[in-house]
Formats: structure tokens, sequence, C-alpha cells
């Protein structure tokens, strides 16, 4: 593990952006794009799937710092969805609670419970909602698995990825990677945005299953930005319908990361250009990575910051 330089404390940002709101119902969304999966979803941008699933509530497993595996009460887009009592007032299903005298606090209970990598979700969640990225959605098990499966599909079958210069495939494909990848370990993610960020935000946290894949990962990064910091890729998709896109990385400004990396993905044409931040940090025992996904505003000074303080506050928490 690298060295880290001191963390700065800046000042509690506002979010500025363009007025479009990433819909709650996107809840996948970012699964297919945001992060290290440059390959997987590059037919479109980061609102490729606004207005699907409309009717999935912000953060619907309910995670906060004081309730990180989500499972304890409703989040309130449910209650207000729902019409149901205030908080407190709704048991785990969503139902009415049983009468009879009073059990213990069950966020208390769910707090003690969870696993690290569910308390540092909940902290970094907490956090990314001190910032207005209130708009929250919990991966569930088989989402990850979902995802998982998709990224262990393009390593074994990337016929369908060209890269010019050739010799840039290699370090490309390498990094299509995030901590939740990792088959066997313990892993929580969860996506947020708000209705003024035309983009969406992530942090994974994930049990350090093998510390030389980490490792690995950020040596590929390096080894990106250094050879292949400008290249072309062409992505022929299940419908053989084939995308181009100018690509670009270059190292991130950030602190206190293991690793950060921005780039952007510009399609063939001139069309509107994706970009990524992602930062990730390690633990003794765990791995996360805080990753902003939209438009060049993502790479700038504010984003640069926010980032940095989820990440510290995921890592504060393990």
């Amino acid at each position: 593990m690298t060295t880290r330089s001191p963390r700065r404390t800046p000042a509690v940002l506002t979010i500025s952006g363009p007025a479009r709101m990433i819909r709650p119902g996107a809840r996948m969304a970012a699964l297919s794009l945001a992060g290290m999966l440059v390959l997987a979803g590059c037919s479109g941008g980061a609102g490729d799937q606004e207005g699907a699933d409309a009717d999935v509530p912000a953060n619907p497993h309910g995670i906060t710092a004081e309730n990180p595996s989500g499972t304890a009460a409703p989040s309130a887009g449910a209650d207000a969805q729902s019409g149901d009592g205030g908080e407190g007032e709704t048991t785990t299903d969503g139902g009415s609670p049983a009468s009879g005298p009073a059990s213990a606090d069950p966020d208390a209970t769910e707090a003690a419970d969870a696993r690290a990598d569910q308390a540092a979700v909940g902290a970094a969640a907490e956090r990314a909602a001190s910032f207005g990225f209130t708009n929250q959605v919990s991966a569930t098990d088989t989402e990850i698995a979902a995802t998982r499966e998709d990224a262990r599909l393009r390593q074994t079958n990337s016929s369908g990825t060209t890269v010019e210069p050739a010799r840039c495939k290699s370090p490309l494909t390498a990094v299509d990677w995030s901590p939740i990848l990792m088959p066997e370990a313990d892993a929580s993610r969860l996506d947020f945005g708000s209705e003024t960020f035309a983009g969406t935000g992530t942090v994974e946290v994930a049990s350090l299953e093998d510390a030389g894949v980490v490792e690995e990962h950020l040596a590929n990064v390096e080894r990106l930005v250094a050879d292949c910091p400008e290249l072309t890729m062409t992505v022929t998709d299940s419908n053989l319908q084939q995308s181009t896109f100018d690509f670009t990385a270059r190292t991130s400004a950030a602190e206190g990361a293991d690793s950060g990396l921005v780039w952007t993905r510009t399609p063939a044409g001139g069309d509107t250009a994706t970009t990524a931040q992602v930062l990730i940090g390690q633990t003794a025992e765990h791995v996360v990575m805080v990753s902003f996904i939209g438009d060049s505003e993502v790479a700038g000074e504010e984003f640069t910051a926010i980032a940095e303080q989820i990440l510290a506050a995921a890592e504060g928490a393990l």
C-alpha cells in the first residue's frame, strides 16, 4: 500500500451544476456506468436509464450511518410514498408494528449486527447526504452478483472491444474493475445523486479478500495513465452494434487516496462526453472506492474535495 499524504479538510461545499434530476428510479444505471467499469455501458452516458423503474424510492433499504445495514427501517422516501406512520412506526417489512411491550431500539440492533463494509457505506452515505446527495440507492446482493458475472464475461471475452493503439487494450481492460467484483468478498455499494447534479456518485466497500488483486489494480491504473493517456476504442455490443469513443486518462488531483483516476469517454461524432473521477483507498482489511460520473465538472476541485471527504468517512468507519 502506498504512503498517503495528509488529508485536506475543505469546507462544506455547495453543489452546483445543471438542474437535471437523476431519478431514484434509475437505480442501477451506475452499476453499468460508474466507477472503473470503463468498458460497460459504452453505448450511452450517465443518464441512459433515467426514468426506468420510476416507482423505486430513493434509498429503499434505508442506509444511514446509524442504520448501515438498511433493513431495520424504511427510508423517508418510502414513508412519503406509502403515507404510513412516522419515524419508528413501521416494521421491517413495511407493515404496522406488532402490539406488545416495546423492544430494543432496532436501529441500534442493526448497527451492532452490521458487517464492517455495510457500516462504512452507511457512514459514506451520511457524508454524501451532507453535500445534498440525498437520492440514494443501495445495491442488493443479487445486483452485486449480476455485476460480478457481467464483469467476468467481459474479461473472458474481450473480442468485442478493439483499441488503437493496440498495445493499449491490455491496460484499458485491466482497469475494468471495482471492489465489489472480488468474487468472495463481503461487499456493499451505494449509488447517490441529487436534483441539481446530472450524474451519479458511487461508494463501494469490500473486504480485502486478496490484497494482491488491489495492488495489481493500482499498478494497472498507473500503467494506463503513463502509457496510454489517449486512445480510441470501439465496442461491439450483443446486438452487433458498434460504438467508437475517444478515451483519455489522467491522474486525479485528490489527496489521501491510494489511487486516483480521471477518465473521459467522448463518442465519435462529437456527442456529449462522459467523465469519471475514481478514488481507491485501502485499509488493513478493506478496500474502498468513491467515484463520480457525469459531465466534466466531476473532475473539478469541488467534486474532488467531496470525493475525498466521502472516502475519508468510509475509511473512518472501518
